[in-house]
């Protein structure tokens, strides 16, 4: 063994040991400081197992479908000895890297609910007695992890199967509704629920109000609630393994700015995608930085500050290039001080504003896909005719009302 060798299987040893040392660091914090109190609603499953004996089950879950320890929900049920027959898939695949396998590393098969198909039919659910839902989502009426909580409900319901939806903690304020009702004329996959942009229910509670709202209580739906938890707890002290919910939701912080900026595909403004701050991030090569972060910040938005910003979108994350890819942008990084106070909606609406104002560029994309995202083509009509964010907020108001009042008779935790 020569020298050199030598040196490279002693340098190996010492960042093996110190890996292990900060891994066993981190357990210990991560187990000091999690609340010994919650407890997620798939962990109360797995304590039901025997309510499984003698019934086929299905599971429609992804990577975000684990326990605290890490474990997947697929695994530990296997563990438990539950029948599980199929899994469904949503979009981005069954572990959120795009891949649409059509079986699984444990040999079961995968059906996938996205590109083409978002329903199971009633053959795929021919052979199922019960369908597990657990899926992180992040509050927001366009992630189509909403709309494939509705067609799974549907479809079981007419079906006859029994669903069961394992309650999460909301990533966003689970306090705060806002944006403008979504109407039957933009229903698509990335608006099919009936809500608001934010609409603020876990998916357990987004689940019985759609079950009692749009299916009159036909699916046999049992929402198995977390303990521990309450509409003011913040995801941040619940000190959960974070697992990306799709490739660009990186932290908890971009499913927050993601709210405000998702808007921005449907224009042709950069939401921050191909950068290691999507949705925090916005800008083009052509935005005045400075004067758009002086605009943003004088209307005085609580909990956040807009710092100008360059970046250069250079990731191809998913299997379409970023805009502006490997170009440089200016813009702005949505410094999030406190999001309890933060006002996402209102904020995308101000950035929509002064980008129309101030940038003789900014274009929305002519198939107007903003007013899928918006849930109405109103949002987009009052930027162009130079409306105010206050007679846009007024308007956003009077259409979630209903929804607010509504809403409070579905939630479960206080």
């Amino acid at each position: 063994m020569n020298k050199e060798h030598t040196v490279k299987i002693i340098k190996g040893i010492i960042v093996t040991f110190l890996l292990l040392t900060n891994l066993n660091c981190y357990a210990e914090s991560h187990k000091a400081l999690s609340d010994p109190n919650f407890k997620l609603g798939n962990e109360t499953l797995l304590d039901k197992a025997l309510d499984f004996k003698g019934k086929r089950v299905a599971v429609l879950t992804n990577q975000t479908g684990i326990l605290p320890d890490g474990t997947h929900i697929i695994d530990a049920m296997i563990a438990k000895d539950i029948n599980i027959v199929k899994i469904f898939s949503p979009e981005h695949g069954i572990r959120g890297d795009e891949n649409y396998a059509t079986t699984d590393k444990t040999g079961l098969p995968i059906i996938s609910l996205y590109n083409g198909k978002v329903k199971p039919s009633k053959n795929d659910l021919a052979d199922v007695d019960v369908l597990v839902y657990d899926i992180q989502d992040v509050g927001a009426r366009f992630y189509t992890y909403t709309s494939t909580l509705y067609y799974a409900l549907e479809a079981a319901a007419e079906s006859g199967v029994e669903m069961i939806v394992c309650d999460r903690p909301m990533i966003t304020n689970a306090n705060y509704t806002g944006g403008f009702m979504l109407e039957p004329a933009y229903e698509s996959f990335v608006g099919k629920i009936p809500a608001p942009q934010a609409y603020g229910m876990t998916c357990g509670e987004l689940a019985s109000y759609l079950n009692s709202r749009e299916f009159s209580g036909s699916s046999k739906l049992t929402v198995i609630p977390m303990t521990g938890y309450t509409r003011n707890t913040a995801f941040s002290t619940l000190k959960l393994t974070w697992v990306k919910p799709s490739p660009s939701m990186f932290y908890p912080s971009t499913a927050v700015c993601y709210l405000a900026n998702c808007l921005l595909e449907g224009t042709n403004v950069s939401e921050g995608r191909g950068t290691d701050k999507p949705f925090e991030y916005f800008g083009a090569p052509w935005v005045n930085a400075q004067l758009l972060a002086d605009e943003l910040n004088a209307q005085n938005f609580a909990g956040v500050v807009f710092e100008p910003a360059v970046f250069t979108p250079s990731e191809k994350i998913s299997a379409y290039p970023p805009k502006f890819f490997n170009k440089e942008c200016s813009g702005i990084f949505i410094n999030v001080k406190d999001a309890g106070k933060f006002d996402p909606v209102m904020c995308g609406v101000a950035i929509l504003i002064a980008l129309n104002r101030n940038c003789p560029e900014f274009k929305f994309n002519k198939d107007n896909f903003i007013d899928k995202l918006a849930g109405t083509d109103k949002l987009r009509k009052m930027i162009i005719a130079g409306k105010t964010a206050d007679e846009i907020a007024a308007a956003m108001n009077e259409s979630i009302s209903g929804f607010n009042s509504a809403r409070n008779e579905y939630l479960i935790y206080k």
